[in-house]
């Protein structure tokens, strides 16, 4: 290898774990904004510290507006001597308690390879109330940018550029798993008479635990599928003050037809996430309709049948 080549390559990496670096054909250009600068020793040296930089038009990504800052002496301040430093700013000014999440890539073209230099922090970057600035304060050294051989700077001549890739843009978001000590003994039972002359879809009188209020929602005939098959019984949350959008009520649950001769019930076991959209659960066929005309089964008797819930355990995942 000869000598330009040593110094072409092995100044490009430093010692940080979380910067990676990388080429690309020159035929995909950056994806959100690139630069070109006719004369970079006018720009560099109408600076006066060495700890300036010049700033680019702005640009959108994401819906917001943002610009690069390039220091060509580097940014002493932020351990950048003897390196070009490469900067994103988000020029939109965010309320307190909104966050933007970035992965920033600052690009150098290659003019003899055609190829644009990637270079790239793995870790994401926080744009914030506080904090509107981050970027890369040793992105390329400045021996490997200014060696003639190298094929960045070319006849005074250079190209930059930038992608800003938001991983997420919201406000802080928090949530609590709450466990519901009190569904460990909830329990309703509702008495139905008259049972051979009940509509095809009826409602037990409402019932609440704590400060949330149910009912059990009967298909004597069946539901769906199992119409005239089977009888059809569900657990139906009519308001829980909790249950806004996003959270979700975690419920271990038994429906069971109380049999009537001895303590042998017909039962389900469910376990289900309550929430805005979807309040109910149960099954289309909790009970072949042929086994409540059995008298000795005793899940119906003088025409009467008895539902009962049994809460055994829950919890609310709950925004905060």
């Amino acid at each position: 290898m000869e000598s330009s080549d040593r110094l072409r390559f092995t100044p490009m990496f430093d010692n940080s774990s979380t910067i990676i670096r990388s080429f690309r054909s020159g035929e995909q250009p950056p994806a959100h904004y690139q630069l070109d600068v006719d004369s970079f020793s006018l720009v560099a040296s109408s600076l006066s510290t060495d700890s300036s930089f010049f700033e680019s038009t702005e640009f959108f990504v994401g819906g917001y507006r943002w610009v690069i800052q390039i220091y060509p002496n580097g940014n002493e301040k932020d351990n950048g001597h003897g390196h070009i430093s490469v900067y994103l700013k988000l020029c939109d000014k965010l309320k307190s308690g909104y966050f933007i999440n970035v992965i920033f890539r600052a690009l150098f073209y290659h003019w003899e390879k055609n190829e644009y230099l990637i270079i790239q922090d793995l870790r994401e970057q926080r744009f914030d109330a506080k904090n509107a600035i981050c970027g890369l304060s040793r992105a390329l050294p400045q021996t490997v940018f200014y060696d003639k051989c190298s094929g960045f700077l070319i006849e005074d001549r250079c190209t930059f550029g930038a992608e800003v890739f938001i991983i997420n843009a919201t406000m802080a978001t928090s949530a609590r798993v709450s466990c519901l000590g009190y569904y460990h003994h909830g329990k309703y039972t509702c008495r139905f008479e008259n049972f051979s002359e009940l509509s095809e879809d009826i409602y037990s009188p409402e019932f609440t635990i704590e400060d949330r209020t149910w009912k059990l929602n009967v298909h004597p005939g069946g539901h769906g599928a199992q119409k005239d098959k089977c009888l059809s019984l569900y657990l139906v949350l009519i308001q829980a003050y909790d249950l806004t959008a996003g959270n979700r009520l975690y419920v271990e649950f038994e429906l069971h037809i109380k049999n009537q001769l001895n303590d042998d019930n017909h039962s389900m076991t469910f376990k289900h996430p309550f929430e805005k959209s979807a309040k109910a659960c149960g099954s289309d066929a909790f009970v072949p309709i042929s086994d409540l005309l059995v008298p000795s089964k005793g899940l119906v008797i003088d025409d009467v049948i008895i539902f009962e819930v049994c809460f055994k355990q829950g919890f609310m995942l709950k925004t905060m």
